[in-house]
């Protein structure tokens, strides 16, 4: 019976690579038809997308090489240096933060995955910028995330 086929997913984009524990290779996904909240790690090797992969690590190489070179221009050049294909990325991208979704600290530094108001995509962006930029969203999100503890509960019980 071929109508009885497992449900398969699709991944629209390679959102971000890490080393997990185990020093393996992990992709952040965007999962086809699933909003950002539903985004996932997975090891490469439970991956069938090797088109997205690779067009992940292109861009991830050509990010990388630039901003070495471009770190001493000033903020308002990069729109015109900036070659056809690349595209802008976190702050870059003149779009207000509408709220941090999670955030790492894989690649050394902490960094925030934020989604933005008026698009589907996500960008990390470090959180020394983000705390300086949008202070406001980083306290909720880690507002979000506190867990009181006081002592007047316990002697309540």
């Amino acid at each position: 019976m071929a109508d009885q086929v497992e449900e398969e997913f699709s991944v629209e984009k390679v959102l971000d690579k890490r080393y997990g524990k185990n020093g393996k290779v992990e992709y952040l996904l965007k999962w086809r038809g699933f909003g950002d909240e539903d985004n996932t790690w997975e090891p490469k090797e439970n991956l069938d997308c090797p088109e997205l992969i690779e067009a992940f690590e292109l861009k991830h190489k050509a990010a990388k090489k630039p901003e070495k070179r471009k770190a001493p221009s000033s903020a308002s050049e990069p729109k015109a240096k900036r070659k056809d294909g690349d595209r802008p990325r976190g702050f870059d991208r003149c779009l207000d933060p509408e709220r941090i979704i999670g955030a790492t600290d894989s690649s050394g530094e902490l960094m925030f995955l934020i989604k933005w108001k008026g698009s589907d995509e996500a960008d990390l962006v470090p959180a020394r910028e983000a705390n300086v930029k949008c202070p406001q969203t980083v306290i909720k999100f880690y507002e979000e995330r506190l867990t009181w503890h006081t002592s007047g509960q316990e002697e309540e019980d």
